[in-house]
């Protein structure tokens, strides 16, 4: 079991062998599409490991990863904070045939000779954020409700137009 950051270029076939674990925290500094894709942390990701090997002989990750992300809400365009938290169990491969013959259980992690974990991380949490992320409750800003008081009381200034199906109720009497 190890804390701190998460280690750089490990064998995840020799720790599931030995059954190991290993917890640790990514920061911003080391996820770079994170970065790139406009997701910022408010502290480190957390994660955590398990490495075994099931009953086929298959090498098996299951990843913990847990963090409060900053993200653009699509409704007002400001600040938002999500909390993403995510659990998968994933069968190392080393090809897509390999990857395509995995049962449903596991998502295929494609690996070479050593593995990031921090790389792992970081795409949890991009699968994770969700497609339009908004905030929970109403998220109209003051300078939005000014314009839109503006024009409401333009609107009520102006008096109702009829409603383009009066014509309708007409033609029915």
């Amino acid at each position: 079991m190890r804390n701190g950051a998460l280690p750089r270029e490990l064998d995840l076939r020799g720790l599931a062998a030995r059954e190991a674990s290993i917890s640790g925290v990514a920061t911003l500094a080391t996820l770079e599409r994170l970065v790139s894709a406009g997701v910022g942390l408010l502290e480190p990701a957390s994660a955590a490991f398990a490495f075994r090997r099931d009953e086929e002989g298959r090498y098996v990750v299951e990843a913990h990863v847990k963090a409060e992300v900053v993200l653009e809400c699509q409704r007002c365009l400001g600040e938002m904070t999500q909390l993403l938290e995510t659990r998968t169990v994933m069968a190392c491969v080393w090809n897509d045939d390999d990857a395509a013959a995995l049962p449903p259980s596991y998502e295929p992690l494609i690996v070479q000779e050593t593995a990031n974990l921090s790389d792992i991380v970081e795409e949890e949490l991009l699968l994770a954020i969700p497609a339009s992320p908004m905030h929970a409750g109403d998220c109209v800003t003051e300078a939005q409700r000014a314009a839109l008081g503006v024009g409401a009381e333009r609107i009520e200034s102006e008096g109702r137009k009829e409603s383009p199906f009066a014509v309708l109720a007409k033609l029915k009497s």
